[in-house]
């Protein structure tokens, strides 16, 4: 049960400045003024987060409403697919815990619906498409068996007792398998009122053929009482006919039980179709948004469709689709009185008009506007209006005479099976034939039956090999031809610079110099391609084609090493499958751990954490810019240090290995860390996991490191220390730990076991990244005993540590993990650093076609696609979505793959952003608008180009900073800098220092094509489309702009919500270093002290170590939070919600800590709290 009141001020106080305006002007259009309306827009520009003003909207509404103590308050979330539902669930929790439910479909609604009655707060998702278009089908399997169950709820043995009605139910199914769907529901969690109510609608409504609904069901059951086999035919048509009947009933009845008081719907676009009255989902939808207790709030970059092209079809849709969101938002008056001024202006934009009516008409035009929604732009809050974007040239796109004779084959292919226009596909993918899955084109169907029927003609189209992919090439290793001029281009860019050796994306604050690949120039400003196109075989040929061509590369060197020693050298189709990084087993009658190497590059030693970690290395030389022997010199200084502290070991000639993973473990041990909480932990997620696959080597390897105080060491390694330091530096487990710590509160979490064992996952997440056969062949080394040291190499080249500082201050912001405990912060961040790097390769169908005889033949194989990935398939199902998500997850980690490939359709609203500032458009848009949605999947908040440049400017501040996470010291340093110069986008969205990175957006269409035409008429109207927003005929009216040479910038309808002041709690000290209390720390915020008075207590609040410190200037005294707790909060001490802005710094002369009354450090105002606390005391 969620009896917390959400913390405004602590919500807001996360927002951006424009963004805090934004929640301003909507609640209080929605709640608070007195001619409130129902329902507002928020049209921000893409990616400037309209997640998150919905965040601050649902915290103030709920605050809002939360005096009135019987209200249960439901926040309902609508999204477009549940990919963005998981993205934005763990954002939109305002009040804590984890109890939000997305329910997928309405008709699932009764499996939370009693949940829903016990709590103060719920937070409800589900999409659209599958909840109000209901339509006539059977619905999924699980839809299914919870029919099955609320029936049953409500007659029992009727049910129960007949196996009519589960073979009812099951569909195409297997018996067995729709059994264990029935099991997995059960009956008690299901509202009893809700499954009364809709079998008392069973019993009232009419079934699909005419009758009673009750009489058809009963009698489509009868017919399956003795029916042994799958239903087809007309009785499976007239069973789903039944079933769609009993969906829509569940979701009425689901809709009735809501009782919704805020309606979230997010990128609103892609259901406005339930805005037309006859639509079939439009009843169901007007339910949920007329519930008299429901307010609405609307979300999308492209409520209406913002600019239509003359030759688009129904080309005044801009203007019909603007007019009915407006009525739509605001009653039919309103929208009249906006089309009224609209005219206005447009007859007076032209020669003639008079420009005072044209300003007159657009100020109203904003007024009303404003009433109902409001938008941000990116461009607009920046000087220059093409914010960080630079057009780049996809060198290497080139036409070759082989491209021209691949078009000559396929055609003549076409013009056989009597398909004549293949020239799009042939212009977007290499290896058609091979590569179109059957069934996906016209093309590729009429081929298939061509070949079935052995049809001569195309066998001779065919017959030079022209166009076609050679598997026994594939086989060997050899190399391809890109096949397309664009693939050309994509494989130039990115394999051809070297992007292949890399592992990971190189980081962005680098705490020494990187070695190896990730030092070459071209390499060190690699980000991630994003690339769009409008065919669905694209996807798939850039993930074949790209993953192959990164594969083959590193196998040159293993492979002429094969031949050169007389050997066979892998093939493709037989590569070898077994991980160097095992927890293997010695056999015997009592196996044991073999080499426990693996175990140590993957622990988790605080020691090594403390010792090794290059930040402080960095601080400690003055530099970022130290090699890595430098580094590794001063760690290996600590280390032998260190090691006065163990044992020598017995004298013996042969040096004893097991002191590599034995000896960070004793060092643990004599530092008397909680050793065994750590070891247990560890175990039993063993125990648990089935992710490990050295399964009971596993656990076999955790024991005996648990018993290492017992082992007799030998002779130490000579090379003990230089290792020890590697692993200290660069190990997966020293730096996972660090990673985490640096965001959970800092040093202090290193030695807490929870938090050490989400390093340890995260490290095993590494070992699968080391294991995967791609990078074993990057890393180039066949024997298993040394492969951990080419490991930790590439780790000490690539700098790991600072990837994943990066990674882990991204990630606490995107997973919606500000206002977490430091332990459920370790964990989600964990838990998504591990799915990212365990991602398998995807499997894609290639068909080998060979004509032999006279004849074609086609074999299916197998490539696989890790270095690209395809994203958005046209066929979903549950396992297709969740590799999807996963798909997600790693491409927006630094690891691989490193190119996504999608069309542009469904993925409005989903963020690429955290490690791609690239875009290709494959094949262009029609519309300047869809250009610009397209690019701002990678242009939003802190990505990658952002932190880029952050890092370049401000980088080195983290010298001096002791901050716990190095990134929020620079982002603090940079917003500081940025002060005064506009809003909050800059430094978060927009951060363009002379160069630096850029959203680059690069279009490799060929010279003098109809593609490079269409590109240079979207250029033209990419940023002028604003000016003629809600007129018909836009094209028209912006050619007369554009021909007549006047500036008509001023007529841009401007719907900004006015800027809001931060108020003294928000500002703290300072503003732009604004210190909110870190929910990070063990101690979670209060509520504000009764006894306490803000105009008489003069404060300030610190984070030491990660703890919270309370000032009491009065009484100069500092007390910890667990003291301020025993003290039990008594007037003088602050209520630690944030008051008046006092400050504290240390006197370094008079050795005393003093604490300023203010913002300003006054003479004579300071007191002196005599604390004995240390120099680099951070606040």
């Amino acid at each position: 049960m969620n009896e917390t009141r959400p913390d405004v001020d602590r919500t807001l106080a996360s927002l951006k400045d424009f963004q805090r305006a934004t929640v301003e002007h909507a609640f209080r259009r929605l709640f608070t003024d007195a001619d409130a309306t129902k329902r507002f827009l928020v049209a921000d520009e893409v990616g400037l987060g309209k997640t998150m003003v919905a965040k601050g909207v649902i915290a103030k509404a709920v605050d809002h409403l939360w005096d009135d103590p019987e209200r249960r308050i439901d926040v309902v979330y609508i999204c477009s697919n549940s990919q963005i539902a998981r993205q934005n669930l763990s954002r939109l929790n305002v009040v804590g815990g984890r109890e939000h439910r997305h329910a997928d479909r309405l008709t699932m609604l009764p499996h939370v619906i009693r949940d829903l009655r016990s709590s103060r707060v719920n937070f409800v998702s589900f999409t659209p498409g599958t909840s109000f278009q209901v339509g006539s089908t059977g619905g999924k399997a699980e839809e299914r068996a919870l029919l099955y169950q609320m029936l049953a709820t409500t007659r029992g043995r009727e049910i129960t007792s007949r196996s009519a009605w589960a073979k009812f139910f099951q569909g195409w199914m297997s018996r067995e398998n729709f059994e264990r769907q029935i099991a997995a529901i059960d009956r008690t969690d299901l509202d009893a009122e809700l499954c009364r109510s809709f079998e008392v609608e069973v019993g009232r409504a009419w079934g699909p053929e005419g009758s009673r609904l009750a009489d058809e069901l009963e009698a489509c059951v009868q017919e399956f009482t003795w029916r042994r086999r799958i239903a087809d035919g007309e009785l499976a048509r007239r069973r789903d006919r039944l079933v769609g009947a009993l969906r829509q009933l569940v979701a009425r009845a689901a809709v009735e039980h809501l009782e919704p008081d805020l309606v979230i719907l997010d990128e609103f676009q892609r259901f406005k179709d339930l805005l037309d009255t006859d639509h079939e989902g439009a009843d169901l939808a007007n339910a949920v948004f007329d519930h008299p207790d429901a307010k609405v709030l609307l979300l999308s970059a492209t409520p209406y469709k913002m600019y239509t092209l003359p030759d688009e079809p129904e080309g005044d849709d801009h203007y019909r689709d603007f007019t009915r969101t407006i009525q739509f938002l605001g009653g039919d008056e309103r929208a009249a009185v906006v089309e009224r001024e609209l005219r206005t202006m447009r007859a007076n934009m032209i020669d003639g008009g008079d420009p005072a009516l044209a300003r007159a008409a657009r100020d109203r035009v904003q007024h009303e506007l404003r009433q109902v929604m409001c938008r941000t732009e990116r461009l607009a809050s920046t000087p220059d209006r093409d914010g960080m974007l630079v057009e780049k040239v996809l060198d290497g796109t080139h036409l070759t005479a082989g491209d021209l004779r691949a078009w000559r084959a396929f055609d003549d292919v076409a013009r056989q099976i009597d398909r004549h226009d293949v020239f799009e596909y042939w212009r977007s993918t290499p290896y058609p034939l091979n590569l179109m899955e059957r069934g996906s084109y016209q093309v590729r169907t009429k081929f298939q039956a061509a070949v079935e029927r052995g049809d001569s003609d195309v066998a001779a189209a065919l017959a030079s090999g022209a166009g076609l992919l050679d598997w026994d090439d594939v086989r060997h290793y050899r190399a391809l031809d890109p096949g397309n001029a664009k693939m050309r281009g994509l494989v130039t860019d990115v394999l051809d610079r070297g992007a292949w050796r890399l592992a990971w994306v190189p980081p962005s604050l680098p705490y020494y110099a990187p070695a190896g690949a990730y030092a070459q120039p071209e390499l060190r400003a690699f980000t991630k391609r994003l690339l769009f196109s409008a065919w669905s075989v694209v996807p798939k040929a850039v993930a074949v084609v790209m993953s192959y061509g990164a594969e083959r590369r590193a196998m040159e060197v293993p492979l002429a090493a094969m031949e050169e020693a007389g050997r066979t050298p892998t093939r493709y189709d037989d590569r070898p499958t077994t991980p160097p990084l095992q927890f293997r087993m010695v056999a015997g009658d009592d196996p044991r751990p073999g080499a426990m190497s693996t175990l140590g590059l993957l622990y988790p030693s605080p020691v090594l954490a403390r010792l090794g970690d290059p930040l402080d290395v960095a601080r400690e030389l003055g530099t970022l810019k130290a090699n890595q022997n430098t580094v590794l010199d001063v760690v290996r200084g600590r280390i032998e240090t260190a090691l006065v502290e163990l044992p020598a070991g017995r004298d013996e000639a042969r040096a004893d290995d097991r002191w590599y993973w034995a000896a960070p473990m004793l060092l643990d041990r004599a530092r008397s860390h909680d050793e065994e909480s750590f070891w247990e932990l560890a175990l039993s997620r063993a125990a648990e996991d089935e992710r490990h696959e050295g399964g009971a080597g596993f656990a076999a390897h955790l024991r005996l490191a648990q018993e290492v105080t017992s082992l007799e060491l030998g002779r130490r390694p000579d090379d003990l220390t230089d290792v020890l330091s590697r692993l200290a530096v660069a190990g997966p487990g020293a730096c996972a730990l660090r990673a985490l710590s640096r965001v959970t509160g800092g040093e202090r979490s290193l030695t807490h076991p929870v938090i050490r064992r989400e390093a340890f996952n995260v490290a095993l997440g590494l070992r699968s990244l080391f294991n995967k056969p791609e990078i074993v062949a990057l890393l180039r080394s066949e024997d298993d005993d040394r492969y951990w040291r080419a490991v930790l190499d590439h780790c000490l080249h690539g700098v790991l540590q600072s990837v994943l500082d990066e990674y882990a201050h991204v990630l606490v912001e995107s997973e919606g993990q500000q206002g977490a405990h430091r332990l459920e912060r370790a964990e989600t961040i964990a838990a998504v650093m591990a799915e990212a790097l365990s991602i398998r390769a995807a499997t894609n169908v290639v068909e080998d076609v060979r004509v032999r005889d006279g004849r074609v033949e086609l074999d299916e194989h197998r490539m696989s696609s890790h270095f690209a990935a395809r994203y958005g398939r046209a066929v979903t199902s549950e396992q297709t979505a969740v590799r999807e998500s996963t798909v997600r997850v790693a491409y927006n980690s630094p690891f691989r793959p490193f190119v996504l490939a999608s069309t542009s359709v469904g993925q409005e609203g989903l963020d690429f952003h955290t490690y791609s500032h690239a875009l290709v458009h494959w094949n262009l848009p029609g519309n300047p608008v869809d250009l610009e949605q397209r690019e701002g999947r990678v242009h939003r908040y802190k990505g990658h180009a952002v932190r880029k440049n952050v890092a370049a400017v401000h980088g080195e501040t983290v010298l001096n900073d002791v901050a716990a996470d190095p990134w929020a010291g620079v982002f603090s340093t940079a917003q500081k800098a940025c002060a005064g110069g506009g809003s909050d986008i800059t430094p978060f969205w927009v951060y363009a220092p002379p160069g630096g990175a850029a959203i680059e957006r690069y279009v490799p269409a060929l010279p003098l094509s109809r593609e490079a035409q269409h590109y240079r008429r979207l250029q033209r109207t990419v940023g002028a489309y604003r000016l003629v927003i809600g007129q018909p005929r836009q094209d028209d009216l912006l050619r007369y702009v554009g021909e007549s040479g006047v500036d008509l910038d001023w007529l841009r309808v401007d719907l900004t919500p006015e800027p809001v002041e931060a108020s003294a709690d928000e500002r703290g000290p300072d503003d732009a270093s604004r210190q909110v209390f870190d929910p990070a720390t063990d101690e979670p915020p209060v509520a504000p002290d009764p006894w306490g008075s803000r105009d008489a207590v003069l404060w300030s609040r610190v984070l030491y170590d990660g703890g919270l410190l309370a000032i009491n200037v009065r009484e100069g005294r500092a007390v910890t939070y667990a003291e301020y707790q025993q003290i039990g909060r008594r007037a003088g001490y602050s209520d630690l919600r944030g008051a008046a802005g006092a400050r504290i710094r240390r006197d370094d002369d008079g050795g005393r800590w003093l604490a300023f009354p203010g913002r300003r450090e006054l003479e004579g105002s300071a007191y002196a709290l005599g604390l004995d606390l240390p120099r680099d005391l951070a606040w």
